[in-house]
């Protein structure tokens, strides 16, 4: 398994994997998939995608498909994890979600959920939540820590 950054190459495949999925393709285009992320086998086929969606100061997380033959691989989590670290990685703190069938899995990775009233103007007004989702899905934040922290796994050495 390998995951990369995708390219316009992947569109159909991840639009079709979204579908498979039953996950909004409407507004993944060629221009989305800047922020996107591939999982694929070893031979080459796409079997895991998941985007970053900048929005403003914010970003939102979207898009997160694994095939189901192989869901419970830890695909899904390696995604997550890459994509906050380019959040990071963007000086984004704060990662915003909308889901309506993997809740759980979101809080597992640390997800809390948020009232949609609560997510910040320039969240609330894209496309995914404003038109996409529907209202039920859950709406789930992250705060993620900064990178820079010096001597974060280090313990002071005795004299």
């Amino acid at each position: 398994m390998r995951i990369r950054k995708a390219d316009a190459a992947d569109l159909v495949e991840i639009q079709t994997l979204l579908r498979a999925n039953g996950l909004p393709v409407d507004d993944v285009t060629g221009l989305l998939i800047e922020g996107f992320l591939v999982a694929e086998d070893t031979d080459g086929s796409i079997v895991g995608s998941a985007g970053l969606e900048p929005l403003g100061s914010s970003v939102l997380l979207r898009s997160l498909a694994v095939a189901s033959e192989i869901r419970g691989t830890g695909v899904a989590r390696e995604l997550v994890a890459r994509l906050e670290e380019n959040a990071r990685s963007l000086g984004r703190l704060e990662v915003w979600l909308l889901t309506s069938t993997a809740e759980r899995f979101f809080e597992v990775v640390g997800y809390e959920r948020i009232s949609r009233g609560e997510a910040p103007g320039n969240v609330r007004l894209c496309r995914q939540f404003a038109v996409l989702c529907p209202s039920t899905a859950a709406c789930m934040r992250k705060r993620l820590l900064p990178n820079s922290f010096p001597y974060v796994n280090e313990r002071p050495q005795s004299r």
